[in-house]
């Protein structure tokens, strides 16, 4: 029963902070609970500030509050409750709906950039909707998100120019294809360098023989 929204892109890491944050808003007023994701503790707390600013109660749940982390996760699912978690807090840990909050979509999930691994953005999606809940998911990204400016390449330059920095459209799932794939042959170059350099070692540990 899970919905994933059409993704949407922002010119700029503020301009994507305040998107969330309104849409955060908007779900939590219908009744709502909204799971945010964020790919670090820095990230979490930037967008804890705006969610402050903006007058919207919330909780953080990261490095800094793992002796809470129960205490967060219980009350996650309850209505119009918003929650900010680093993407490691909470994880294997279903969100228990409270009551009207099936009748309400159930949980909401904003992904605010995509990782290295998509394996990763579906885990953080797949925190709505389980054991038979409604859920729904949407992904708010930027153009200068770490991934893309990393690895956009060709297409990241030319969406700049052409100023296509807002809006939903099959540019972005081309964007996301283009960054997450060059992030895994990176990757994989490195583990087979780091493999070779352990050969050779144990192969110069081996001529060299027993010291002793």
């Amino acid at each position: 029963q899970r919905v994933v929204l059409p993704a949407l892109c922002l010119p700029n890491e503020q301009a994507k902070w305040l998107a969330v944050a309104d849409e955060a808003a908007q779900q939590s007023q219908r009744g709502a609970p909204v799971l945010i994701g964020t790919r670090s503790l820095e990230a979490s707390e930037r967008l804890s500030a705006v969610l402050t600013a903006a007058g919207l109660a919330h909780r953080v749940l990261n490095a800094r509050q793992d002796a809470e982390e129960a205490d967060i996760i219980a009350e996650a699912g309850l209505s119009g409750k918003i929650t900010v978690a680093t993407n490691m807090a909470g994880r294997g840990t279903d969100i228990r709906l409270g009551p009207g909050v099936p009748e309400a979509g159930g949980l909401h999930v904003i992904l605010t950039e995509f990782h290295d691994s998509p394996r990763i953005d579906r885990q953080l999606i797949g925190r709505c909707a389980r054991q038979g809940d409604p859920g729904t998911a949407a992904a708010f990204v930027a153009i200068d998100d770490d991934l893309f400016v990393r690895n956009g390449g060709w297409l990241l330059d030319i969406l700049r120019l052409a100023g296509q920095t807002q809006g939903s459209s099959r540019a972005l799932g081309l964007l996301r294809w283009i960054a997450q794939r060059g992030t895994a042959k990176i990757q994989a170059r490195e583990r087979r360098d780091t493999l070779a350099q352990d050969r050779s070692l144990d192969t110069m540990l081996a001529f060299a023989g027993n010291q002793i």
